[in-house]
């Protein structure tokens, strides 16, 4: 049969046998050239992530190694035109992809860092990628059917790796500080080397009498309004619960920040954390 290429290949196998590819730029199995058959049985039939766009306008075939990297776009994806389903980043990689497809050599990169709208909103994403074309003898005059993509998605490692240079420089700076507010400031001096994972940070000291907690330290905001108050009184009720933090001296996961505050630093999130420092208290949101 014409679709034995589509046989095997897993979840995506069956969803491209189940695409009309009469309705898309690459036509009908049956017309497909040599070059892209045996490049789409290669492909299903491999455990790494594998993309291949094809022809001129890059429709794309993926295997099910690398369905979760366009996550919400899938499985609209499966042969999508790749503009249209990368519209967000193909100012970056569409110059990469054209490259080997218009005959230059292939491209690649360790640490291709990419803002992707794949779960609703724009998300720092990193990969390793290597664009190879894909010799077509059909295809005149240059030779090349498409470009294969291999795809490790290193987001996870990029984001520890850059997470604990943060903790380890907590520890190292901690050392020096010699009173609780010393301690807020260098801690949120270093938060604030690190904005990406820590957009803003409020570190708030509560006083000796227990009833009032002062901003002591704070990065990616300035200290005014509801969002980082200089001076919360816990008798009385406010958008961060420190009250509650105090008493309870316990981890507080705060979760529901846009309905709290109208305006926040881009990609916020928070929690509140607890701490004793000598013989005052220390909270931080």
């Amino acid at each position: 049969m014409d679709t034995d290429v589509l046989a095997g290949g897993g979840e995506m196998g069956a969803l491209m046998r189940s695409i009309d590819w009469a309705k898309t730029p690459l036509g009908p199995v049956a017309d497909w050239s040599h070059a892209l058959r045996t490049t789409v049985g290669l492909l299903l039939r491999n455990r790494f992530p594998l993309l291949l766009w094809w022809g001129p306008q890059f429709v794309q075939i993926y295997n099910d190694a690398y369905r979760p990297i366009p996550g919400s776009k899938h499985p609209k994806s499966m042969g999508q035109q790749a503009a249209d389903c990368w519209a967000e980043i193909w100012h970056v990689i569409g110059p990469m992809v054209e490259a080997p497809f218009r005959g230059e050599p292939a491209t690649s990169s360790d640490d291709l860092e990419l803002l992707i709208a794949r779960k609703g909103f724009l998300e720092e994403t990193h990969f390793k990628v290597a664009y190879s074309p894909v010799p077509d003898c059909t295809v005149k005059p240059t030779g090349i059917g498409g470009v294969l993509a291999t795809v490790a998605e290193t987001t996870e490692v990029v984001y520890a790796e850059r997470q604990l240079r943060t903790l380890r420089a907590l520890g190292e700076r901690a050392a020096g500080a010699r009173t609780p507010e010393l301690a807020c400031e260098t801690a949120a001096k270093t938060l604030g080397e690190n904005a990406r994972d820590v957009p803003f940070a409020l570190l708030y000291l509560v006083d000796e009498t227990g009833r009032t907690a002062h901003l002591a330290g704070a990065c990616g905001v300035a200290a005014s309004g509801d969002l980082a108050p200089p001076t919360i009184a816990l008798d009385t009720p406010s958008k961060w619960p420190l009250a509650d933090v105090a008493a309870r001296r316990s981890v507080r996961l705060v979760t529901d920040l846009r309905d709290r505050f109208a305006a926040l630093p881009w990609r916020a999130r928070s929690c509140c954390r607890w701490r004793r420092r000598s013989s005052r208290t220390s909270t931080a949101c």
